[in-house]
């Protein structure tokens, strides 16, 4: 059965045509209002918008089917990150998919500003000749400051220096080598206001970008400094460029997005030194053919491989790693389920923090994946988590454990802790408690418990698993299969572990049969055991 697409904005459609087979069913929904939309997400596997759509959190909430939701474009600003998180849906957006449809506009607002194109053309239309009221000024020799200087920044710059300007880029990210490449000279922000004539936004919207253009910064530019947003609204305050504006200090503006869109407000709009555009930076027909192809390959190749490409919300992994990492998805999956019922079996107080250590070959690969694996493991095993299973993801886990305020510790070492080659352990704090685990993989299928607490041991991570720690004295083993023989309880393999300077010792049960706590409450009571552990683990599925 394919996996339904609701397709919520608009698209080529001879492109979602294409896309119709037996990975997706593509629904056209091209301008679906908010109310239709809540009612048919709910039977919807992946969601795909662009700007226009509103994806809330209150919208989510009705997406009980939902798995992914596809950005065709660049910015995700309309999309509640955080509440797509906590429900376990992937985000994933195209970028590139219409930089050059962004760059290009950019660099035609900026020259449409500087030459008054717009308002001669309309001056034309009204049968008059007025050149002297048109007088623009060159690009030739100007200083432009471009901040942000990621994709389309980077586009933008190649194009300017073909009309010999002098560029000026703010950055945090970028190195000072591709700049030197770029021909970008960078600066500190404070800087690039103050010697730049005209200046061009390409950054996120987040909380750091919010406002970037406002009144202090105004105060620091050129007379006559031309503003250039076609980037995201919200980047410029868009009061007090329009002060700016009245006053004198800026001397033009070009915008292709606003705070509101459409706009609540028009006095920026209508503005005579200010040209605007209906948010058309994306909007060429090569642009929407290209991000809508991509956004739906890269939904179909998630179904099929759980790979998700351009993932915002999710460490997106190699699919060419995937087969090397999915053995050890498997086994931090397998600890998470073991410590959290450990841990959680003698009534020990609620998970605080998570440390976990990779050793030997595993350390060479990305590890956080693995660890969200793990966390996953520890929710779906945890009484009183609060959410179905089927909430819990390799998506939310990490973010829902520190929502919940569960330290996590990742680190990497570089020898091997013992003779195994890859290995990953792990300690779960509960209270004043800790739990010890450590684990790693023997062939394909087969994974191994090889250390609990002190001890070390070699028991299957697969099933269910009875672990005593008692006096290291003969017949525990023996009083143990013999309680676990009167209730039909078969084991299939047993590892002991030993500390001699303690007198204890470990041992591990893998069995089949129902285990009930009264079957645990007899091995307890045999006089030589110090305590007893139930836990069962189970494939990643």
């Amino acid at each position: 059965m394919p996996y339904r697409v609701l397709v919520a904005d608009s698209l080529p459609g001879d492109v979602l045509e294409a896309w119709q087979n037996e990975t997706l069913e593509v629904m056209n929904r091209a301008g679906i209002s908010a109310e239709e939309l809540k009612q048919e997400i709910q039977n919807a596997d992946a969601l795909v918008v662009r700007s226009r759509t509103k994806v809330t959190a209150d919208l989510l909430q009705a997406a009980s089917r939902l798995k992914v939701i596809g950005r065709a474009g660049a910015g995700v600003d309309n999309i509640d990150l955080s509440a797509a998180t906590r429900s376990g849906i992937i985000v994933m957006n195209t970028p590139g998919g219409n930089t050059i449809a962004a760059t290009e506009h950019t660099i035609g607002l900026m020259l449409a500003a500087l030459r008054n194109i717009p308002q001669a053309h309309l001056s034309m239309k009204e049968h008059q000749w007025d050149r002297k009221r048109f007088i623009g000024r060159e690009l030739f020799e100007k200083t432009i400051g471009i901040i942000g200087l990621g994709k389309i920044g980077r586009e933008v710059a190649r194009r300017l220096s073909a009309f010999q300007v002098n560029l000026l880029g703010y950055d945090p990210f970028l190195t000072p080598e591709l700049a030197d490449r770029l021909g970008v000279k960078l600066v500190s922000l404070d800087e690039l206001f103050q010697q730049a004539d005209i200046i061009t936004l390409h950054t996120p919207k987040m909380p750091e970008t919010l406002n970037l253009v406002n009144k202090d910064r105004l105060a620091q530019c050129k007379d006559g400094v031309v503003i250039v947003n076609c980037a995201r609204g919200g980047l410029v305050n868009e009061q007090d460029l329009l002060e700016a504006l009245n006053a004198g200090k800026v001397g033009a503006a070009a915008f292709d997005v606003f705070e509101n869109e459409p706009p609540q407000n028009w006095e920026l709009v209508d503005h005579p030194r200010v040209i605007a555009t209906p948010h058309l930076g994306a909007s060429t027909r090569e642009a929407q053919e290209k991000v809508a192809r991509q956004i739906l390959e890269q939904i179909a190749y998630f179904f099929e491989t759980g790979v998700p490409k351009n993932a915002v919300n999710f460490m997106a992994v190699d699919e060419k790693l995937l087969p090397v990492l999915q053995p050890y998805f498997e086994l931090a999956y397998r600890l998470g389920q073991a410590g959290a019922q450990i841990g959680s079996s003698n009534g020990h107080a609620r998970l605080i923090a998570v440390s976990v250590r990779f050793y030997g070959d595993v350390t060479k690969l990305p590890v956080d994946p693995i660890t969200s694996h793990l966390l996953m493991g520890v929710f779906r095993k945890s009484s009183g988590n609060g959410q179905p299973t089927e909430f819990i993801n390799a998506v939310n886990a990490m973010p829902l454990a520190r929502e919940r305020g569960v330290e996590i510790e990742i680190s990497r070492k570089d020898h091997p802790l013992t003779s195994h080659t890859h290995l990953i352990a792990c300690d779960f704090h509960f209270g004043n408690e800790m739990v010890h685990l450590s684990g790693t993989v023997y062939a394909k299928g087969i994974f191994r418990l090889v250390e609990f607490d002190k001890y070390n041991v070699d028991a299957n991570l697969n099933g269910s698993m009875i672990i005593i720690e008692n006096e290291d004295v003969p017949g525990v083993i023996g009083k143990t299969g013999l309680i676990l023989a009167d209730h039909r309880i078969n084991i299939a393999h047993v590892s002991s572990g030993r500390l001699k300077e303690s007198g204890t010792a470990v041992n591990v049960f893998n069995v089949e049969g129902e285990i009930t706590s009264a079957v645990l409450g007899e091995i307890q009571n045999i006089p030589q055991v110090k305590q007893v552990w139930y836990a069962t683990t189970e494939a990643l599925g």
